[in-house]
């Protein structure tokens, strides 16, 4: 059996913790117009070989074209054929930007604060990805192949556990939920049972495809809210969706279960029978939207243990974005098409 790549054994470090610190300094950077992003733009990469330069207080680091399009490469094999829009691989770009920059800060941060790891959790983890080798050999040919040595993975697993470190640290720093917070969020994030037409329009559909299922969701709409009209009838009949046999019953699901704007329209029904006055454009196509039931508020004590979870992990990202707030982010824009000077 051939070994793993080890890239894929350090899942959290894969990408940005291969690239070692090489040098200090930053430089002056714009913020981007048009790009929601918590660092600053600055000048293109012109050397073909780099994909990215992240420059901050904690130094500099580097990303090479190579590692970047294979990343990009590895994300988009995650999106289906059919959506991969111009936007959509944008906003890969910018994920992958992100991510990189995150580590950056984490790592400098990290450092920073002289955050302690214990040697022997070090050792265990190196321990534990050499016995995903059949030797020693095996596991040295690997290093190889990655321009690594023992001593420097081991460096990439004791910045992975300073990192995790730094995180929950960063998570304690967040307000806790009123009585009232948690009644509203119970409500928001009631479970609701829907039913749905979906006209399918892909993200790349031609205008005329679109127009054309949309002409045909909005005719639908006004069946729909016909009265003696079996909507399950007209999901069977005209859905291109999968739920379209069982007459487009959805079942129950959560707010997060859906794609925002599906979840927005059908939260926004409120009482059972009720039909959305308009058809909902989601990167799946057009959506006639019925609510069958209106559902109950989350339980208290599952929505203050949801709510905070989600408290924690924004505080964190609050931090961080803070921490990017003074870093410069250089791309190659031969190799990055993330749109941040458009």
């Amino acid at each position: 059996m051939r070994p793993p790549a080890l890239s894929r054994l350090l899942p959290v470090v894969a990408l940005p913790a291969l690239l070692l610190l090489v040098g200090c300094g930053g430089e002056s950077g714009t913020r981007s117009e048009t790009a929601d992003v918590p660092y600053q733009v600055g000048s293109p990469v012109s050397d073909s070989t780099v994909a990215l330069v992240v420059s901050s207080e904690y130094g500099t680091d580097t990303l090479s074209a190579q590692r970047y399009q294979q990343q990009v490469r590895m994300s988009m094999k995650r999106q289906p054929p059919g959506q991969q829009s111009e936007d959509r691989m944008q906003e890969t770009h910018r994920q992958l930007i992100r991510g990189f920059a995150r580590q950056h800060a984490l790592r400098g941060e990290a450092r920073a604060q002289n955050l302690e790891v214990d040697p022997t959790q070090v050792n265990a983890r190196l321990q534990k990805l050499k016995q995903r080798y059949e030797t020693e050999e095996q596991f040295q040919k690997q290093l190889a192949r990655n321009n690594m040595t023992v001593d420097s993975v081991r460096s990439l697993l004791a910045d992975q556990f300073r990192q995790q470190q730094l995180q929950r640290q960063m998570a304690e720093n967040y307000e806790e939920p009123s009585s009232d917070d948690v009644t509203a969020y119970s409500e928001k994030n009631r479970r609701i049972r829907a039913q749905h037409i979906l006209i399918k329009a892909g993200e790349n559909a031609p205008a005329s495809e679109v127009d054309s299922a949309r002409t045909a969701a909005a005719a639908l709409v006004d069946s729909a809210e016909m009265e003696d009209v079996d909507f399950a009838e007209l999901a069977r009949r005209h859905s291109q969706g999968p739920s379209a046999q069982k007459g487009g019953d959805l079942g129950f699901f959560t707010r997060d279960r859906m794609v925002d704007k599906f979840a927005e329209a059908a939260y926004a029904l409120s009482d059972s029978g009720d039909v959305a006055p308009e058809p909902v454009r989601t990167r799946f196509g057009f959506h006639v939207i019925r609510l069958t039931n209106a559902g109950e508020p989350m339980d208290t004590t599952k929505a203050r243990k949801q709510m905070t979870k989600e408290r924690r992990q924004q505080a964190v990202e609050d931090q961080i974005n803070a921490l990017l707030e003074d870093a410069t982010v250089r791309t190659n824009p031969d190799v990055v098409s993330a749109g941040l000077r458009e």
